[in-house]
């Protein structure tokens, strides 16, 4: 039995309108937005009522929050996680399953080439803070590891 179940899957491959590769988009899809959707399914049996299930996500899956473009693969592929988390929070809330969709911020990691406004720890903490927080009141909600709420 799982108390708490963290989806964190993510590859980007930064692409632009005149540099589309398909197979990289179709793969970002398989890790990015598959891969949450087919280890909660693997395990949603070992969830009981007062698990909870961690999507991190990301804040370029928000269409009302893209300000740049870009990143068509990316972008899609966490869009698609965000509508599966809020699907999995619709179907699994008679169960007592609450399920969150977690933005970790700017991290700097190899994925942002060392930039970014947290370090991998602090996103961490934040993180821990808000999976803390989940409830089935609040099931499905998009958050920033900071405690946002963040536009769809």
């Amino acid at each position: 039995r799982f108390d708490v179940l963290v989806n964190n899957a993510g590859v980007l491959f930064r692409d632009h309108l005149d540099s589309l590769d398909w197979e990289k988009i179709r793969l970002q899809f398989e890790i990015n937005a598959m891969g949450p959707l087919r280890v909660t399914k693997a395990l949603e049996k070992q969830l009981h009522s007062g698990s909870k299930v961690a999507i991190i996500t990301s804040r370029m899956g928000s269409i009302a929050d893209n300000g740049s473009g870009g990143y068509y693969g990316y972008r899609m592929s966490k869009a698609a996680v965000n509508a599966a988390g809020v699907s999995l929070a619709r179907d699994l809330h008679p169960r007592g399953i609450a399920v969150a969709l977690l933005h970790p911020g700017m991290v700097q990691t190899d994925m942002t080439s060392g930039k970014g406004n947290f370090t991998a720890e602090q996103s961490v903490s934040l993180l821990r803070a808000r999976i803390e927080e989940m409830s089935l009141e609040k099931s499905g909600e998009f958050r920033h590891c900071n405690g946002e709420t963040l536009p769809w």
